[in-house]
């Protein structure tokens, strides 16, 4: 690779060159992450053949770094917050290509490389090569840099998302070839955090899933118009915390179909229709989190309606 993400020669598991003008706040990521650093050298020194040791050291040194260098996304909404944020996609995008084409180019033709190997270092160049493709190629390619409002900022928050888990994910499977044992949690320090916050996700979804069912079982005409002010202040108040941990695809249309309820309450109307859209919505949503890696181990349930029934 030409720029950031170069291992030395002999891999040891220590960073590659410094980059330019976020050396610093590359620094500060990389020392929050020894676990997976030392992680990586451990691994990879166990790995006898000598060749085949130097390329999958690369490989994973490489994806730690983009990691980290995806770890600075999260922090400013600014414009000039923004214009950086895109400056550090930029660079993800091509030392991703990069890596991708060392593996299709060298790490794939080396000799004596079993089957397991081959067919999941093939796996990670593909799935490298098509999802920055479908990022830089979609969402990014249609965003207005002109504002850094909440749109813009979650485009790029999405985007860090998705390519975070394509790393994550080639990563994990790269290292089970060699160590069977390995999961996402002894790899990543953050899983504890994306699980817990996946889990408040879940129950909040899943109250004001009960809050709408409530609405929808009881005849609208007799439902208390106390419940309804109470749902309206739910919908509102889940728009501003929660929904931030759904994919950013799913804002618009949770957006719609609340602001819809809301308007309708507020006109002293009965959202029947609405209602029922919602319900579907957020019996999907419900689905897709419960189906996240990081609740796997969990068997959930979304609450009764009938705990949530009587809402004052």
């Amino acid at each position: 690779m030409s720029t950031f993400l170069q291992s030395n020669t002999q891999f040891n598991g220590s960073p590659g060159p410094k980059i330019g003008p976020l050396e610093g706040s590359l620094e500060n990521s990389y020392s929050q992450s020894p676990n997976l650093h030392s992680q990586v050298t451990v691994l990879t020194n166990t790995i006898s053949d000598e060749a085949v040791r130097l390329a999958v050291g690369k490989v994973l040194t490489d994806l730690v770094f983009l990691l980290d260098y995806l770890s600075l996304v999260a922090g400013p909404r600014g414009l000039g917050g923004i214009k950086e944020v895109v400056a550090i996609l930029n660079t993800v995008r091509g030392e991703a290509y990069s890596l991708a084409v060392f593996i299709e180019n060298h790490a794939l033709q080396l000799e004596g490389i079993d089957d397991s190997l081959s067919e999941t270092l093939d796996s990670s160049a593909y799935a490298i090569n098509h999802e920055v493709r479908r990022i830089f190629n979609g969402e990014i390619a249609h965003m207005s840099l002109d504002r850094g409002g909440q749109e813009t900022h979650g485009t790029l928050l999405h985007a860090q998302g998705v390519l975070t888990n394509c790393f994550q994910q080639c990563m994990i499977n790269l290292a089970r070839v060699f160590d069977a044992s390995l999961t996402d949690a002894r790899l990543f320090q953050d899983c504890q955090s994306r699980r817990e916050s996946s889990l408040i996700l879940y129950h909040d979804l899943s109250e004001l899933l009960a809050l709408v069912q409530a609405g929808q079982k009881a005849s609208l005409s007799n439902f208390p118009e106390r419940n309804l002010d109470f749902l309206a202040r739910q919908l509102t108040s889940f728009r501003e915390g929660s929904m931030q941990s759904l994919m950013y695809r799913d804002w618009q249309q949770y957006e719609a179909l609340s602001e819809e309820i809301i308007a309708s309450i507020r006109k002293k109307e009965r959202p029947t229709d609405p209602l029922h859209h919602m319900e579907c919505y957020l019996e999907t949503l419900l689905a897709h989190v419960k189906a996240r890696s990081v609740l796997a181990d969990l068997s959930l349930e979304p609450v009764s309606i009938y705990e949530k029934s009587d809402i004052s």
